[in-house]
């Protein structure tokens, strides 16, 4: 492969994936991990993309690059695994013995699920996969949303999962996002964009939790401001002036 072709399909990867890691790149094209910082270190004097520790991000626009896609299920799993996996282990430990908390849709809320601490907990959610990972748990109380449902989340959303968070109280919400740029956090479905705002309103301690690759995307349906939120949870990949900027914001816990 010629080294401008090798750098288009770096390009390429950082805009389909948002953030790609210097080893995601190597095993994907089949190069070492030197040929590929060598790459990084041009591209990113081009302004074809944005070094960040440990490997590269898209270039944005001004209001964020868009997602090109609703990805399936089991797409998502297969992507940024490593970065979930911090995500999840560090929203974990803001979780309390004893609470009442609502883990929402996708693969990150997966993760979060498998690590939630010992103990006693009550668990609402929306999340076919998450209650299925929960269902043996010992101690914990599981009470899953019905209404209509998502193939690609693998979730329940829609006018009677919204009615079902009427009568519940809850003291931590962990939703996760599609898109987070210019402090509005943003997802692929309205009707999922609606539950997951009704969840955070009805919440005490808020929380929107993704991984890296979501910063500085933008999805169809923004459903809530980081402004509202008590922290956005990532992972270290963000770049020091990413992380400044949310930080206008909310806290940024990575």
């Amino acid at each position: 492969m010629l080294k401008s072709e090798r750098q288009d399909a770096i390009q390429r990867l950082c805009e389909a994936l948002g953030t790609v890691t210097v080893r995601q790149i190597a095993e994907e094209l089949q190069v070492s991990d030197m040929t590929v910082r060598r790459d990084l270190e041009e591209m990113s004097g081009q302004d074809r993309v944005v070094r960040v520790h440990g490997g590269a991000r898209r270039v944005t626009g001004e209001r964020g690059a868009a997602v090109p896609r609703e990805y399936t299920h089991r797409e998502k799993r297969a992507l940024h695994v490593e970065e979930k996996r911090a995500v999840a282990a560090r929203a974990a430990v803001l979780v309390e013995p004893g609470e009442t908390v609502f883990l929402g849709a996708g693969t990150t809320m997966e993760r979060l699920a498998q690590v939630l601490p010992a103990g006693r907990l009550r668990v609402v959610t929306n999340s076919l996969s998450v209650f299925d990972l929960l269902r043996d748990r010992p101690d914990t109380e599981l009470c899953l949303v019905g209404g209509i449902y998502r193939t690609a989340t693998d979730a329940f959303v829609g006018p009677m999962a919204e009615k079902s968070l009427e009568p519940l109280g809850i003291d931590a919400a962990f939703i996760g996002c599609n898109g987070v740029v210019d402090g509005a956090v943003s997802t692929s479905n309205m009707e999922e964009g609606r539950f997951q705002n009704e969840v955070l309103e009805r919440s005490d301690r808020r929380y929107v939790v993704c991984d890296s690759s979501k910063v500085g995307r933008r999805d169809f349906y923004a459903f809530y401001s980081l402004a509202d939120v008590d922290a956005l949870v990532t992972d270290r990949l963000l770049a020091a002036g990413e992380v400044e900027d949310l930080s206008a914001y909310t806290e940024v816990l990575n």
